[in-house]
Parts: C-alpha cells; sequence; structure tokens
C-alpha cells in the first residue's frame, strides 16, 4: 500500500528525473595507469609518465641512456650499443655488460666528439667499427682490450673533389671486399673506404640527410635512406662579417608556400628559397649499384606531402629511416606514416606498403613510429622497433599484415635476431623512465641526476615467440598503452568528453608554455599537492646563497603559489619530453620522431659557412623543423582543418644555430639559414613578440603581449581567438647578470613569476574572461629535481569555470593538455597520444566564478623589474597594469565610428 507520503515522494524523485540533465553513457579511451603515480616496477608493472604501462618480454638490462646504434658479432656471443660518446659490450649469454668509457675512468672513452647511429662488427667478432658522429671520422675499437686501434676520416680530397666538415652517420661492413661503407650526413654521401688501405676509394651522392644503410644479399646494391627534406640555404649575401646586421628577425616564409619554393625579396635582401618538399632528393630511398658507383633509383616511399590521406592533407614527409633487404625485396620503415614500404629492387618499383596495425580503436591514428628493422633469415617476418609504442612488431611478409606486438621498455630504437633467429635482442632510448632525482630519501647514481642520465636505457633478450605467446604479448602491449572505459558525460561539465559531443561555455583558450622546471622545486610547498618541500628552492620564504651573496626568507614564485591555491592544480602532471628538442614538438602534438630523438642525444657543431651544407642544417630544437613534421600535423593543423581561430605569442621562433640577444625583440631570434615555419602558423605567429631567449626580461614580453592584445582584440576590430599560444621562457634561467637585473639565477624565475601574474590580471580584467581557460605548465623538466619522478612537472589551470582551490590527482601529460583542448574547441584528434590521453575533467566546474585574479610581486632583492627594463629604457607603470587593460578608448572609438561611416 502506497500512503500519500511516500506517493508525494515519488512524485519528487520523478521530477528530480526529469529536472536533471540526460547523462550519456560514453566509451572513451584513457591511458591504463590514468589514476597512478609514475612508479618504477622492474618485476611487475612500470608506470611511465605518459601514464602507459611497460612491462618488458625477456629479460631485461639497464644500459645507459639513448642507444641508438647496435649490431650483434658474427659469432653471435656479443652485442654492441653504440651511445653519444659511449658503448656498451654485451654478453649475450649471461647479459653482462661493460660501458666505454668506464664511470671509474679506467676504461677510457674512444671518441672525441660524440657518435651517431654507426657500429658494425668485423669478422673476428671482437673488433669493431663506430660512428665518430662529428668529427667526421671512423672509429676501430677493440672490445676485447678496450683499445683505439685506428681512426678513419670521411675527410679528404677524392675524384678531384675536396670533403670537409663530414659527419659520419650509418655505416657497415662488406667482410668479403674488405670495404666499408658510411654515410656522411654533412656532404649527403656514401663514402667507401678499403679497411685494408683505410682509403676512400669512392664519394657517391645521396640524398638529403642520409641516415640509414643497408646491401643487398648478392652485395651489388647499397640503399640509403634519407631523412632530410630540404638543403637550407643561407640568406643570400650573408658572411662571417656581415652575419650579425644582415640576419632575418624570424622564419623567412610558411612551409611550402610559394615563397619557400621560388625565394623572394624582403626589404632588398633576397630570401632564397628551399624549393619543393617532394624533390627527388627529399626523405628518399637511394639504390646505388655497387659495381659502377651510380645511383640507381630515388624511391619516394610513403605517403607524400600535399595527398590526401584518410580525409586529411599530408603535411609532412614519410620520414624513411632504417631498411632491411632480403634476395628480392626491401623494407623500408616510413616514421611519420606507421608503414612498411616493399620495393622491389630488381624491378625497380615500390610495390606497396604495410599498414602497421595494432587495434582498431586506434588504427586511424598515427603515432607508432617504426624504426629500426629486421629481417628473419627465410625472410618471412620482419620485427620493427616502435619507438612510439613500446613494442616490436611482427609483420608476415608474405601477407603484409601486422601478426603481433612484443612488449619492451619505453622508446624502442633498434632490433636485431641472434645468430640462430631464436631471439630478438632489442634496445629501447628510455627504458623504465626516470624516477626520483632529488629529495630527502634520495640516493644519487653513479650516473648523476641529471634526467637525460638517470633515465636508463634498457636491452631486452627475448625468445622469439610462438603463436600463442604472441597473441598473448600483444595483448599485454595494447593493455599497457590504453583502455576502453564506459563514463557518464555530465552535461553540466564545461568539457565535453568528446570533440563535438556538445558545446563548451569555454569560447577562449590560452595554452602557456614555459621552461624546464619540476613540480617540487616550485610547487613543492603546496600541502595539498604531493610534494617535498625541502627541494622548493624557487617557492616561497626561500633562503637563496648565490655568487651575489646570501638571501633570507624570499619570495621567488608567489603568484605560482597564489594562482594554485585560488584555481586548481595538478601534482601528478608529467612532461612527456625529457629537454626542449622534444617538448615543444609534445606540447603542440607532434610525437618526436625518429631525427629528433637521435639528434637530441648526439654532440654537434653548427658551421653555416662550411661547403658541407648538410652542417648548415638546424638540426631539432624548440621549434619544430620540416623534418620533424608530423603526417597530418599537429595541434596547429587541426585548428586549421576545423576552421578554428588561432594566434602565436612566440612558440616555433627558435630553431638550432639562431642569434639570440637582447635586442633581438622581434621573436627572441635572429636567422641567418632559412628554414621554413608550419604553414597553417607562420601567418598566425606575432612578429613583434619574443619567444625563447633569456637575454629578453619577461616583463619585456608582457608589454608585448598587453599592447599586441588590446590593439587587435580589445580595441580592434577582430574578436580573441579561439587559441592563443604563449612562450613566456625566463624560467629556463641562466648565469646571473647583475648588470642586467639579474643578480641570482632565481631572479630570472621571479621575472617569470611575475609575468605569469601579469598575464592573469590583464586577461581576468577582459571581457573575455567569462568564456576563458588559461593552461600553464612547461615544456620540460630538465632543468631541475622532483622526489617523484624527474618528469613532473607544472600544470595549472585558470578561469571562470575552472574550480576555485582544487588540486587534481588525476594523471596528466600533454596528450591530456590537448585532449582537454580538442574537446572543448570541437576539434578531432590528431594522434594516438591524444586519442588515449588521460580526462582532466575534474578540474572544472559547471557554476563559474568571474572573480579576476590579482599580481603579486616577488621579493624585490630577488628581482627588481625595474633594472631589468633598463637597457630599453623602459619604465613600468604599474598603477596602469594593476588598473588592467583599458578597453574603450573615446578617441578611438569616435574615429572607428566616423571611418565606418566612409564610402
Amino acid at each position: 500500500m502506497i500512503t500519500a507520503s511516500k506517493y508525494l515522494f515519488l512524485l519528487f524523485l520523478i521530477a528530480l528525473t526529469l529536472e536533471a540533465p540526460a547523462q550519456k553513457l560514453l566509451r572513451v579511451l584513457t591511458v591504463p595507469g590514468k589514476d597512478a603515480f609514475t612508479n618504477i616496477n622492474k618485476n611487475g608493472k612500470t608506470v611511465l609518465p605518459s601514464g602507459r604501462h611497460v612491462t618488458p618480454a625477456g629479460q631485461t638490462i639497464q644500459i645507459t641512456h639513448d642507444p641508438f646504434g647496435m649490431a650483434v658479432s658474427p659469432d653471435g656471443t656479443k652485442t654492441v650499443t653504440l651511445h653519444n660518446g659511449v658503448i656498451t659490450i654485451i654478453n649475450n649469454s649471461t647479459l653482462n655488460n661493460t660501458r666505454v668509457p668506464s664511470y671509474d675512468k679506467k676504461i677510457v672513452s674512444p671518441f672525441s666528439n660524440g657518435s651517431f647511429l654507426g657500429v658494425a662488427f668485423a669478422p673476428d667478432s671482437k673488433t669493431v667499427y663506430l660512428s665518430g658522429g662529428d668529427n667526421g671520422a671512423v672509429l676501430v675499437y677493440d672490445v676485447e682490450k678496450f683499445q683505439r686501434v685506428d681512426s678513419i676520416s670521411l675527410n679528404g680530397s677524392i675524384a678531384g673533389v675536396e670533403y670537409d666538415d663530414s659527419f659520419t652517420s650509418d655505416l657497415l661492413l662488406d667482410d668479403e671486399s674488405k670495404e666499408l661503407f658510411v654515410l656522411d650526413r654533412g656532404n649527403f654521401r656514401l663514402v667507401r673506404i678499403n679497411i685494408e688501405t683505410k682509403k676512400i676509394t669512392a664519394s657517391i651522392k645521396t640524398g638529403r640527410q642520409p641516415f640509414g644503410l643497408a646491401i643487398s644479399p648478392d652485395r651489388k646494391t647499397a640503399f640509403v635512406a634519407n631523412v632530410g627534406v630540404y638543403d637550407y640555404p643561407l640568406l643570400t649575401g650573408l658572411t662571417p662579417k656581415n652575419k650579425n646586421s644582415l640576419a632575418l628577425p624570424f622564419h623567412p616564409y610558411a612551409d611550402n608556400s610559394k615563397e619557400a619554393i621560388e625565394g623572394y625579396e624582403y626589404r632588398g635582401k633576397k630570401v632564397p628559397g628551399v624549393g619543393s618538399p617532394l624533390a627527388p632528393e627529399a626523405m628518399s630511398v637511394y639504390t646505388i649499384n655497387l659495381a659502377t658507383n651510380k645511383v640507381i633509383d630515388r624511391f619516394k616511399p610513403g605517403h607524400q606531402v600535399g595527398q590526401m590521406v584518410e580525409g586529411a592533407e599530408v603535411v609532412g614527409g614519410a620520414s624513411p629511416n632504417s631498411i632491411a633487404v632480403g634476395s628480392r625485396y626491401a623494407y623500408v620503415s616510413n616514421a611519420t606514416n606507421d608503414n612498411i614500404s616493399v620495393i622491389d629492387y630488381r624491378n625497380h618499383k615500390i610495390v606497396g606498403h604495410i599498414p602497421i596495425k595494432v587495434n582498431p580503436l586506434i588504427d586511424h591514428y598515427r603515432g607508432l613510429l617504426p624504426f629500426g628493422v629486421c629481417l628473419s633469415k627465410d625472410e618471412k617476418t620482419l620485427y620493427v622497433a616502435l619507438l612510439g609504442f613500446n613494442a616490436v612488431a611482427v609483420i608476415d611478409v608474405e601477407k603484409r599484415v601486422t601478426t603481433g606486438l612484443i612488449p619492451t621498455g619505453w622508446g624502442p630504437t633498434r632490433v636485431q635476431l641472434s645468430k640462430d633467429d631464436k631471439d630478438l635482442y632489442v634496445i629501447t632510448c628510455r627504458g623504465y623512465g626516470a624516477g626520483p632525482n632529488g629529495g630527502k630519501d634520495f640516493v644519487e647514481p653513479i650516473q648523476g641526476t641529471y634526467i637525460g642520465d638517470i633515465q636508463l636505457a634498457t636491452f631486452h633478450k627475448i625468445p622469439v615467440p610462438n603463436v600463442s605467446q604472441l597473441k598473448a604479448y600483444t595483448k599485454q602491449s595494447v593493455e599497457n598503452t590504453f583502455v576502453q572505459v564506459q563514463v557518464k558525460d555530465d552535461v553540466k561539465n564545461p568539457v565535453p568528453l568528446l570533440p563535438g559531443l556538445r558545446t563548451s561555455p569555454i569560447k577562449h583558450i590560452v595554452y602557456i608554455t614555459k621552461e624546464n622546471r619540476t613540480y617540487d622545486e616550485i610547487m613543492g610547498q603546496l600541502t595539498t599537492g604531493r610534494g617535498d618541500s625541502t627541494l622548493a628552492r624557487f617557492g616561497v620564504h626561500v633562503n637563496i646563497s648565490d655568487t651575489s651573496g646570501d638571501l633570507k626568507n624570499m619570495d621567488v614564485s608567489p603568484n605560482h603559489l597564489k594562482v594554485a591555491k585560488e584555481f586548481a592544480f595538478a601534482d601528478n602532471f608529467y612532461c612527456d619530453s625529457d629537454a626542449s628538442i622534444h617538448g615543444h614538438h609534445w606540447m603542440m602534438g607532434v610525437i618526436p620522431n625518429e631525427w629528433v630523438e637521435t639528434n637530441s642525444s648526439v654532440d654537434k657543431r653548427a658551421k653555416i659557412f662550411s661547403k658541407a651544407s648538410g652542417r648548415r642544417f638546424p638540426g631539432s630544437t624548440g621549434s619544430m623543423d620540416p623534418e620533424d613534421y608530423a603526417e597530418r600535423g599537429g595541434l596547429w593543423e587541426a585548428l586549421e582543418r576545423k576552421k578554428v581561430s588561432f594566434y602565436n605569442f612566440g612558440e616555433a621562433n627558435e630553431t638550432a644555430h639562431v642569434r639570440e640577444e637582447w635586442m633581438d625583440t622581434a621573436t627572441g631570434a635572429a636567422h641567418s639559414v632559412m628554414v621554413p615555419m608550419q604553414k597553417a602558423l607562420w601567418s598566425r605567429t606575432s612578429h613583434d613578440y619574443a619567444g625563447y631567449n633569456t637575454n629578453i626580461p619577461d616583463q619585456f614580453r608582457m608589454e608585448q603581449f598587453e599592447r599586441n592584445f588590446t590593439k587587435m582584440w580589445l580595441k580592434g576590430k577582430n574578436k580573441m581567438p579561439q587559441l592563443i599560444t604563449m612562450q613566456v621562457p625566463n624560467d629556463h634561467t641562466a648565469s646571473p647578470r647583475p648588470a642586467d637585473g639579474y643578480p641570482y639565477r632565481h631572479s630570472f624565475v621571479a621575472d617569470n613569476d611575475l609575468a605569469v601574474g601579469r598575464i592573469l590580471h590583464f586577461l581576468s580584467r577582459t571581457p573575455y574572461w567569462k568564456n576563458m581557460l588559461v593552461i600553464i605548465t612547461e615544456d620540460d623538466p630538465q632543468g631541475g629535481v622532483d622526489h617523484l619522478d624527474a618528469h613532473r612537472s607544472i600544470l595549472m589551470m585558470a578561469g571562470p569555470y575552472v574550480k576555485r582551490g582544487y588540486t587534481s590527482h588525476t594523471h596528466a601529460n600533454f596528450g591530456s593538455i590537448l585532449k582537454t583542448i580538442y574537446n572543448i574547441l570541437n576539434v578531432p584528434y590528431v594522434n594516438q597520444y591524444d586519442a588515449t590521453a588521460s580526462n582532466l575533467q575534474d578540474f572544472f566546474t559547471g557554476k563559474p566564478n568571474y572573480t579576476p585574479y590579482t599580481l603579486v610581486m616577488p621579493s624585490k632583492e630577488v628581482f627588481d623589474p625595474t633594472n631589468a627594463m633598463k637597457r630599453y629604457n623602459r619604465d613600468i607603470d604599474w598603477r596602469k597594469i594593476i588598473k588592467g587593460p583599458e578597453m574603450d578608448d573615446e578617441d578611438d572609438q569616435r574615429k572607428d565610428h566616423y571611418d565606418s561611416k566612409k564610402p
């Protein structure tokens, strides 16, 4: 029997149900470690900074970081891995290993200035030939005596041509002909060396930036994979004497534009073009007849720039990098396209491509990054190291299908088979990750605490799996990478769970990147986060000891801590990157490819006036170069495809070897080598805002930003774009410069902190604030220490729809940030990291709070902004800054009114 009171209660429940917005149950992808902090567990599941797991198959040992070359001895007893200036000699049976040079310096290094990619064994299984990289030589080393035997230079005269400034890349040995084949990335050539006479016998022109090398089983044909796109020219008329006065203050042009292809004139200066990205020399595979030393074919593997693939225009080349050759076919790994090109080299044609498939839920995204390859002796199975998926792909080359995956450590680079084809040897560049590199309970390891040193690589010995074992490995590899979960979409939350699901009240996003700080050293004092206050050297009430003296109880980053407390911050956010060379790729939606990874860990000198044009190549740095572009690009291209408005302050203005002085305020850099910028970005990038350059105060950048924002979007006719990216980099720090207003290294961080405060103070007093989200993070953590993980860094969010006083413990990385941006702006995901990233809805609330942010000043003894601006003869009007932006100027409005009435 239902009483009247029960009846009324049921009616009340029904009414609530009808009034409550429907919550849809959706299937979304996320990383398996979405609720976990990073943790290294060598006997179980390691949680990486990406939120992915690693559970390596077979036997695993740790070796020096970043091995990119590997060779197995002819007798099968040992493997040598090549790192930058280091080799590791591994006993394949016991896995005992020796580092050269040894940490105790009893075994000395054979290298003088780094190394790069190439290592090959002689038939005696004790002599190895090593790429000398920057010094342009091949080093000969005895791995049993631990002695350097010889050095053979690639420089010198051959056939009447003088070669200098060589840069040794990949190499291999043909023991029958007693010669070495060596790639020279400085002079874009293949060099043949007689190992008995130690003389160069031939120099053969290759494509740009030759990277991978192989020879057919009959030793008649050589194969060269070229990863370069352009042969970058100098600005016309540039000399060592006029370089400083003639250099351009910005990137010269948009990639693949008319100006980039043909060149143009700028203020009387001839700016040479770089030609077409589809040139035969660009991202190609050359085959060479070894009887005649002539190039036979110039293949263009993979998808080509401008081609439409799966509904999107290709903007990045295939990045063909490694080659395995059988008796009929050659197999080329195309990192950007996640596929393998099959070349019928006897009939001189590409006969197909093998797409590497891992799971139907993500196969339409890119991000596997196939790198090293090897072919079984029966030529039926191809093994491919997937740099971006932490696994080795097993491919049936006859059926041209992926039969399975074998889990490895983080970032596999090379894979080789044992002499009997029973075992796989795999190297990864990041192994189990870094783990902590500081804190009260931390014990410093022998290799040091810098993130690039503490993060050891791994060597894996894996028995070739049978069908059932491969099936289990495949399942594990996928589960290590992502899971599919059912989640209710809270329609009150301003961030949809998926792009296109519904419209967000957030209309404008400001995405701010800073430089090189970890969580603990800035945020370690926050009691609601998992921090170590003893490491908070850049916090508040800290003591400073530097060359300028000692200070006590100083506030270095008061705005960071205030923003974190007033709005929301994460204590479980990690940079996927180790350094800037990776960071600015990751955070702008491009996974660093094999070219970026190998260049990030090699010693190299720029020689822009060298006759070896490969020495002008900028290499990868804080900006993306054409060699780094992803197949369908990253954040910029995704926004452009969806016609989402955006504008950039400071990102992507830096390439390697630019000048960065205090007067380079237009973009922070002066360019001598002509390198294009991403086509989608070039016209949307400010030429009145300084990017990375610690000689320029962040306070100067704030004047530039406030001035441009006011001119374009407060007083101008255009509305604020839906996304703004901006860089405020001075927390990178530099050596103290008291005369310039930076008496302490901490001064740079204080400058940066004040800039962050100014940005939020300014933005929160504009009419756009009511629909705004501000995301603040770092591009990498390399300068700092953290008690939890060396990759842990800063993520703060601010805006009316951000929870107040909230600490997020949800796993987050750059993929999570990009996923948030894409979900808000209704932009489809670009790659596998975006699609599988953790969801950050917990930062947000459906009840907006429009209260503006008010900046605070760091301690004046640490940083006095007036002193930093003196060299620019600028005074800072703090009363005007505190007041906030003036949105309506009567005289300007009157002029606009009458101008609009003119015919």
